[in-house]
């Protein structure tokens, strides 16, 4: 039966300092309760955002008419991306507008929200699309030999494998443009391996295949060993 009482006991001797404290204790209640309120509704306000940028994103796709304007429908994007930043849905918006841009022409106000992105969110699900989009736009205005380092970029310093690949296939096209055959070659060599079956391995393919004419006698031999330019 003591034992039930040792709580009592203890909240007895106790009593005198908390009633002498009472007044800090309260404060202190307060300013726990409010900060636990505040991260709740902050917490609350941010998957509200979200749902929101979703909803905004999603009502933008699906309300594309076929012969939407390109510059209104990349100006409702970028109104997504500004209202809603730091959601997944204001980062995809922000890529969109870059596309719709870069498929305008537009490739210096394509460039800026392609950077933008990467400045933003240099290491997102749409930064390796976005880093190869610079390239693009760099490669579309005549700036060669940066689009080439910007590809190089994306070969080496970014994980998503679909936009390493692409950029792979990007900067091979160049070489084979400037007449650096090996280069190409091979480039197109790494596409294929990484990409077998699928669209881009079957044109990487092809020019592999056209660029062996034009490489020296022992070049395309240990090269092409790992795959077979006739499948």
């Amino acid at each position: 039966m003591e034992s039930h009482d040792v709580p009592a006991t203890v909240l007895f001797k106790l009593w005198p300092q908390i009633e002498a404290n009472k007044n800090k204790i309260i404060t202190g209640t307060v300013v726990v309760l409010a900060a636990v309120a505040i991260i709740f509704f902050i917490s609350w306000r941010h998957q509200q955002n979200q749902i929101a940028a979703g909803d905004a994103l999603t009502q933008t796709l699906i309300s594309i008419p076929p012969n939407a304007d390109p510059s209104r429908l990349s100006g409702g994007y970028l109104e997504i991306a500004d209202s809603y930043a730091g959601t997944p849905a204001g980062e995809r918006a922000l890529v969109e507008a870059a596309g719709i841009l870069f498929a305008q022409g537009k490739y210096t106000d394509a460039q800026a929200d392609f950077q933008r992105y990467l400045d933003e969110h240099p290491d997102d699900q749409f930064s390796g699309l976005a880093a190869l989009g610079v390239g693009r736009c760099m490669e579309a205005e005549g700036k060669i030999d940066e689009a080439k380092g910007q590809y190089q970029h994306v070969v080496t310093d970014f994980a998503d494998e679909q936009s390493v690949n692409q950029a792979r296939f990007s900067l091979a096209r160049v070489n084979m443009q400037q007449g650096h055959y090996t280069d190409a070659f091979q480039g197109f060599q790494q596409v294929l391996n990484a990409d077998p079956y699928g669209a881009l391995g079957n044109e990487a393919r092809q020019y592999a295949f056209e660029l062996q004419s034009k490489l020296p006698r022992q070049a395309p031999n240990a090269p092409s060993s790992s795959f077979n330019l006739s499948h």
